[in-house]
């Protein structure tokens, strides 16, 4: 016995496919597409779409997704990869709601939604087994993937979003129940919670793999605040994955440190920002305090970004240091730059700004960025000192900074060199590097970690190093601050290029050379350190970045202004070739029905099976004279027609014909039925070819 289908109510999918349109910010496409699918209402057209072309569908729409999913892999990072390819579904999936809204039946099998049902299905008819097959509306699954689409829209934050949310759920939840109308407050209410729930929901989950990123490579970096693992138990683990790639140009020396972010205040195990008074009315809501970079044009229409203020023509014209760099970025992310940068060139930016420590992040225009960096500038972009917060020690580590720099003789030391190299010297001989935290936080009056790590253990990680060195500095008087970014170390020689992975991320202190009147570099943390980073990588790796470098070179490469225009030409070639040719073999095998589906048929008149003697003509021939019309149909069951169904249709015929008995109360609709999907095959059928005479 088959159970009752119940599509969604009438322009109910038309209605949220415009909403789709709307809150994807497509609504041309979302009109189109909604047009489409609600034109079954009115257009007369229909197909006879069987369980075969239900599994073609399925296949096509698998495809599409497929297809697309690779696209917006390729053309972003993976973590956003898949709300993007959600938001599309609705497209991706139109094969099937168009069988569904243009077919005869009102459902579907749900084993057409497997790659393998043809094979059971076959099996089953030579053994001679039924199928137990449960039928279901695609139109019910289409309407949840449109709005669970719309909730990943572009517009979907917007006030329009849960009215209109609340407005389609409730009209479909309505109509089941409108035989009751004391729910319908039940209903709204429901469809409204529903509504709001799954807009927070997949905004949480949008959120989510969003921050996912900072763990698997991206700069996730903070440039008001950098909590360290100072303090923290157990291995410090970092990703090998390829995040940036450096190539000289012209042969210069690649820098040894690229800085994400400076801080200037340590408290507690976080390192933060903090300005001056006199900056204070400047600061942004985010703590921050960036200005927008200049820019000077050397060429028309190749502008440099100045990392300096008040630079000149003169300055872009002196003989630096310069490397391509090309990774992934997102909006407002830090771009990792030698302290002493001095330009960027060539970057697709929307805008790039700095602030007075001297972070600089970057308004990308597409997810992956490709540029030139000029630097080994004497003068460094940041602000000088500010002694009233790069000399600053935290009251619960002054004591020990006191005692170690007595113990060492930082303050009779004359310069600035001599003091780093004193205790860099001390790192080095008396100090070791670990990625296994045994020093946990302080607690009750004990010794902060820094101190249990400079007087007891004296094994850590460059997080350690860094604090400490930048707090020892300013003991001795040196304006000090802590830097995080990466160490430039792994070198491929086959491509002359520099990588860069999550497993270089570094901290090191960035101090005032009072002697040369600039910020330098001073890296703290004890030689070979990298060693025992990249010691655990996968043999595999090199698949990992080949795949990278595919998925980073083929998105710069089909971006280019020339090459978009070719891939694009290309791929509306293409999909039109595909489009037509599914038109064409619809158009050949379309069915016209009647505004009423059911025929009345009185004993003795014509059926829809006399639907077929024009294209069986075309097969057969002329009926022979006295020629019963069911025999000289059955002679199609042989090539041309399956023969189950083809007996079935003739039985129907002779009895609504010939028997005085009244007929089933479904048979005129079956036969109906039957006589559609016969006339479509015999149509893609071709007649047998006649021999030609002989000569």
């Amino acid at each position: 016995m088959e159970t009752t289908v119940h599509p969604p109510p009438r322009l109910l999918l038309g209605a949220t496919l415009l909403f789709w349109g709307a809150m994807s910010g497509h609504p041309l496409m979302g009109l189109a597409v909604a047009l489409l699918i609600e034109g079954a209402n009115w257009i007369r057209f229909r197909w006879n779409f069987n369980s075969v072309a239900c599994s073609r569908a399925w296949r096509i729409s698998m495809l599409l997704i497929l297809i697309a999913g690779v696209l917006i892999w390729l053309d972003g990072d993976r973590y956003t990869a898949l709300p993007k390819l959600i938001v599309w579904l609705p497209m991706l999936l139109l094969a099937l709601q168009f069988v569904q809204s243009y077919g005869l039946s009102d459902r579907m099998p749900l084993n057409s939604f497997s790659f393998f049902s043809h094979l059971h299905r076959e099996r089953n008819r030579r053994l001679g087994l039924g199928d137990s097959v449960i039928h279901f509306n695609f139109g019910n699954p289409y309407f949840i993937v449109a709005i669970t689409a719309s909730s990943l829209g572009i517009n979907a934050q917007q006030a329009a979003f849960l009215p209109g949310l609340i407005i389609l759920a409730g009209w479909l939840i309505f109509s089941r129940v409108k035989s009751r109308p004391f729910a319908l407050v039940a209903v709204v209410i429901l469809a409204g919670l529903v509504g709001l729930g799954g807009q927070i929901g997949m905004r949480e989950l949008y959120n989510w793999t969003n921050d996912r990123n900072a763990a698997a490579g991206y700069a996730g970096t903070d440039p008001t605040a950098s909590k360290t693992s100072i303090g923290s138990l157990g291995r410090i683990k970092q990703s090998p994955e390829m995040l940036w790639r450096l190539k000289t140009v012209d042969g210069a020396n690649a820098p040894r440190l690229l800085r994400l972010a400076t801080y200037n205040r340590y408290k507690g195990i976080t390192w933060k920002n903090e300005l001056p008074e006199e900056l204070s009315e400047e600061i942004d809501e985010d703590g921050s305090n960036f200005r927008n970079l200049g820019t000077r044009e050397l060429e028309i229409s190749d502008p440099y970004y100045l990392l300096r203020e008040k630079m000149t023509t003169k300055d872009l014209l002196k003989p630096l240091p310069a490397f391509h760099l090309r990774g992934a970025s997102r909006s407002e992310a830090p771009l990792p730059l030698p302290g002493s940068a001095s330009s960027l060139r060539r970057f697709d930016l929307d805008g790039v700004e700095i602030n007075p420590l001297g972070t600089v992040r970057v308004f990308p225009k597409k997810s992956i960025i490709d540029g030139i960096v000029r630097w080994g500038d004497m003068a460094a972009p940041e602000s000088p000192p500010w002694p009233e917060q790069d000399l600053e020690i935290n009251i619960l580590e002054r004591a020990t900074m006191q005692e170690i720099a007595e113990k060492l003789g930082l303050r009779k030391l004359p310069t600035t060199a001599a003091k780093v190299a004193r205790i860099r010297s001390w790192f080095q001989d008396e100090f070791s590097y670990t990625l296994y935290l045994t020093i946990g936080q302080a607690r009750f009056a004990k010794p902060t970690a820094i101190t249990v790590f400079l007087t007891k253990e004296k094994r850590g990680h460059c997080e350690y190093f860094a604090t400490a060195a930048t707090l020892l500095l300013r003991e001795a008087g040196v304006p000090a601050r802590y830097c995080v970014g990466y160490a430039v170390m792994e070198r491929d020689a086959e491509r002359n290029e520099f990588i860069i992975r999550g497993l270089h991320g570094h901290a090191w202190t960035r101090l005032w050379d009072s002697e040369l009147k600039r910020w330098t570099d001073f890296d703290p943390t004890p030689a070979g350190w990298l060693g025992m980073e990249t010691s655990g990588e996968s043999k595999f790796m090199w698949l990992v970045d080949g795949y990278q470098r595919f998925k980073e070179d083929f998105f710069l490469w089909r971006n280019r202004p020339a090459n978009r225009i070719g891939a694009t030409i290309i791929m509306w070639l293409l999909g039109g070739g595909v489009f037509l040719f599914v038109a064409r073999r619809l158009w050949r095998s379309k069915l016209v029905i009647s505004g009423d589906s059911t025929l009345s048929v009185a004993a003795g008149s014509r059926t829809p099976l006399h639907d077929l003697e024009r294209q069986a003509r075309r097969i057969l021939g002329p009926r022979p004279p006295g020629t019963p019309f069911a025999l000289w149909l059955r002679r199609l069951a042989e090539n041309y027609l399956p023969p189950d169904e083809l007996d079935e249709a003739l039985s129907l015929h002779q009895r609504l014909r010939f028997d005085p008995a009244p007929p089933p109360p479904d048979g005129e609709s079956r036969l109906q039925t039957l006589a559609f999907g016969l006339t479509a095959t015999l149509k893609r059928s071709k007649p047998p070819r006649t021999a030609s005479p002989r000569r």
